[in-house]
């Protein structure tokens, strides 16, 4: 007879009061296709914007959004470019055939304290993507990359904006993201830290000492918040 599994208490919320999550690729998420057209709406919006053949537009693309947390805080800091205009060009609400997510919801009823979503995306689409997903009355803000000044996640100065938005302390705060990188500056101020690595988004980023920077992991965020301990 084999010996039982040793017992795995659940995750110790009880400190968290507020809620911070990203958006996208961790509120909701693509499959494969999805995720591709997405990359190529941006490469489009880059190869139209310069004049370039694809393979340049596309390594503009990825530098800017390594460099400066986002192909549009790039595009902005150097050349320019209308926030509103590439939203309008590179977020397909339609394209992500997003329905409301019931254990999504139950999981985010059952968190004591406020919620917000902490994003690099345009704060309308991620109020439109909220609604589809049936969780936009759970949220009491969203901090988006317009009210970053468009100097977005991972950069210190997001962090700043987002502590004095949500009027709350980050030792009390957890932070949901796919990202590490996104995940290091809120380590570093207190916050608890959980990554969604599901394999898409940026969840396949590595960085250097990387568990010094991630206090819990899941793949299924959901069923990770009706599984951690939470005051009641």
């Amino acid at each position: 007879m084999s010996a039982p599994a040793p017992f795995s208490p659940p995750p110790d919320f009880r400190h968290v009061r507020t809620w911070v999550f990203d958006l996208d690729h961790t509120l909701y998420t693509l499959d494969h296709a999805q995720h591709g057209a997405m990359e190529e709406r941006i490469c489009v919006f880059v190869q139209n914007h310069f004049g370039l053949p694809r393979d340049t537009a596309w390594e503009i693309q990825k530098r800017y959004l390594r460099d400066h947390g986002s192909t549009l805080a790039g595009l902005v800091r150097h050349d320019g470019v209308d926030p509103d205009i590439y939203h309008d060009a590179v977020n397909d609400l339609a394209a992500l055939s997003l329905t409301p997510n019931a254990p999504l919801r139950a999981a985010l009823e059952r968190l004591p304290g406020q919620r917000l979503v902490f994003t690099n995306n345009c704060g309308h689409y991620a109020a439109n993507v909220l609604k589809a997903l049936g969780i936009d009355d759970l949220f009491g803000t969203i901090v988006d990359v317009r009210a970053l000044g468009y100097v977005p996640k991972p950069q210190e100065s997001a962090y700043d904006t987002l502590f004095q938005l949500g009027g709350f302390a980050p030792q009390a705060a957890a932070l949901f993201d796919d990202s590490v990188r996104n995940l290091i500056p809120a380590r570093a101020r207190g916050m608890t830290t959980v990554w969604f690595n599901n394999g898409g988004g940026q969840s396949h980023w590595r960085v250097d000492d990387q568990a010094l920077h991630i206090d819990h992991e899941t793949d299924d965020l959901a069923a990770f918040l009706h599984a951690i301990r939470i005051s009641p």
